[in-house]
């Protein structure tokens, strides 16, 4: 990367069909399937002569509370997506941005982050949670609640990102060139495949 010049060019998100396609007939099939196994664990039970009817009875209510639990949440879920009509993201001199259309939705800029308050860590991290994946988080400040927030960098779109992880490494080439006072940890480099040219 050349940080001879001040410029940082743009990478614009690649949408992945495919992958896309996949996940949400994957999410379809679970849907149905866990529909269809509730329904058909009804009848063996209200079938069953050796029940009695009070646990038959309470086994329906059961399962009328769960189906309408997971239908609800299929369709809250359904309904946050419609909703979401970024269109992509696009990482620049600026920062991280997602666009609607030609609109910008949402941005993490390089002027808002910040160092980390416990100045013996580093500002830039790796999150290692055990129910998710690695997170790439920074601190930033947010002018809405007047605070120093933790971030994860993430892409909030309603489809799948072909180049998910070159537009993070290309947001942390943008940290090295324009933040040279935030240190990057060096399991984000590593991750990365970077390099920090600053030291």
């Amino acid at each position: 990367m050349d940080f001879q010049n001040n410029e940082l060019s743009k990478i614009e998100s690649l949408k992945s069909k495919k992958i896309t396609f996949i996940a949400k007939a994957i999410g379809v099939f679970l849907f149905v399937s866990t529909i269809l196994g509730i329904i058909n664990l009804e009848v063996m039970i209200i079938e069953s002569g050796k029940l009695s009817s009070g646990f038959k009875i309470s086994s329906v209510v059961l399962s009328v509370v769960l189906l309408s639990f997971l239908v609800y949440f299929v369709l809250k879920d359904v309904i946050i997506t419609r909703k979401n009509k970024i269109t992509k993201v696009i990482v620049d001199q600026n920062g991280l941005h997602h666009y609607k259309n030609e609109i910008i939705i949402e941005s993490l800029t390089f002027d808002s982050l910040c160092p980390n308050p416990d100045l013996k860590n580093y500002d830039v991290v790796l999150s290692e949670g055990e129910d998710v994946g690695y997170n790439i988080c920074v601190y930033y400040f947010d002018n809405s609640t007047n605070t120093i927030i933790y971030k994860a960098i993430i892409f909030n779109t309603p489809f799948s990102i072909r180049n998910a992880k070159e537009l993070k490494r290309h947001f942390i080439k943008g940290i090295l060139k324009f933040r040279s006072d935030l240190t990057v940890s060096p399991k984000v480099l590593d991750l990365l495949n970077l390099e920090n040219s600053q030291n």
